[in-house]
């Protein structure tokens, strides 16, 4: 039975004015509206990552295991979870989670100890979380970590520092990470969330505003603003094609060629068609009606998982510190989805700390 606590949470997350990601839900019964991370459990359940209890609570402060770790990054990765032999002399095919930790163990996101025993009642540490998210899902290389307590050979020494540098595990006002100490479902909702959905990361969030701004004046043509967020080392390239980027470069222009890109008459080699490789010899103009713009592209409120995850491995292949905010075209019922297109912004941080554009490329399904 709901308390009337959940049930005025749920009123809250219905009808306020959403700052965070999440929508309309109904919360566990043991998550108020008030919660240090209510969005990001509420998050989490509406993308079907996480559930209740048979009681309906969730049980924020209770440690995360390794089996509901496992469970949940499978299901975020949207892993094959069936029921199956596992190897693990502790987690037979009966096991409520042998198929979330087979899958995991397949993708080398979690280990199992000596003896072929896995520990699936084990309680999880800070470290080990951000062992699993780092191999789970992909992260930038970053500077080293300067917590006090963790040093270059810890095993989860690079992980926390790719972690804590895109804002997804934060340390503790005495610097310190404490890498030892078990994580609550609560807290290991907060990680999850801010890793699949970036704008639950504050400059994450300012990120995705920017991204709005610029499709904005991309659809009124405007780059003369369009500039405006385009460093003056690198300029802004161009790609019709995420794989066709990286093989052919895309075109380049500098900041100060941006303002007249819709008048500039010069035909450019922007790469090859994908699939039968005729080459794309287009003036900036038409290459804005071919392909950067083609499809209807609306502002987004998340940053939403990929429907095109090879797109994004393209891109991170060929800019590997990239933060990338893609507007997704699902296609048509007329060709079954198969005529979709994206327009994925590229974003790096300057030095000083600041996000530019670097990149715009496209991509889309071709025979």
């Amino acid at each position: 039975m709901k308390t009337l606590g959940s049930l005025l949470a749920a009123a809250v997350l219905t009808f306020g004015l959403f700052s965070s990601p999440a929508t309309a839900i109904v919360l566990f019964d043991d998550v108020n509206a008030d919660h240090s991370f209510a969005f990001e459990i509420a998050y989490l359940h509406e993308e079907g990552i996480i559930n209740s209890y048979t009681d309906g609570t969730f049980r924020p402060n209770a440690p995360v295991t390794r089996a509901h770790a496992a469970a949940m990054i499978v299901r975020a990765l949207d892993l094959d979870d069936s029921p199956r032999q596992t190897g693990f002399r502790d987690v037979p095919a009966s096991h409520t989670f042998s198929g979330p930790i087979a899958a995991a163990v397949d993708e080398e996101i979690v280990f199992g100890f000596a003896n072929n025993y896995f520990g699936p009642g084990l309680a999880v540490t800070r470290a080990q979380v951000a062992a699993m998210l780092d191999r789970a899902f992909y992260f930038p290389e970053a500077s080293d970590n300067g917590f006090t307590d963790m040093h270059a050979n810890h095993f989860a020494f690079d992980s926390v520092s790719r972690l804590a540098d895109a804002g997804v595990a934060l340390g503790y006002p005495d610097n310190r990470f404490r890498p030892d100490a078990p994580v609550t479902r609560a807290q290991f909702s907060a990680f999850l969330a801010r890793t699949i959905e970036p704008s639950f990361i504050p400059e994450k969030k300012e990120l995705l505003t920017m991204a709005n701004e610029i499709l904005a004046d991309l659809k009124v043509e405007n780059f003369v603003d369009v500039a405006t967020y385009v460093g003056t080392e690198n300029g802004l390239t161009f790609c019709p094609y995420s794989g066709g980027c990286f093989e052919d470069g895309g075109v380049t222009f500098a900041k100060a060629e941006l303002p007249a890109f819709m008048t500039d008459e010069t035909e450019r080699l922007w790469g090859y068609e994908d699939g039968s490789g005729f080459a794309i010899k287009e003036t900036p103009a038409e290459y804005y009606d071919d392909y950067l713009l083609d499809a209807n592209y609306t502002s987004k409120t998340r940053f939403d998982r990929t429907e095109q995850p090879m797109t994004q491995d393209w891109i991170h292949m060929l800019y590997p510190e990239a933060t990338i905010v893609e507007f997704y075209f699902p296609g048509t019922a007329q060709y079954e989805g198969m005529d979709w297109q994206s327009l994925n912004m590229v974003f790096e941080k300057t030095a000083s700390g600041d996000w530019i554009l670097v990149a715009i490329i496209n991509d889309r399904w071709t025979i």
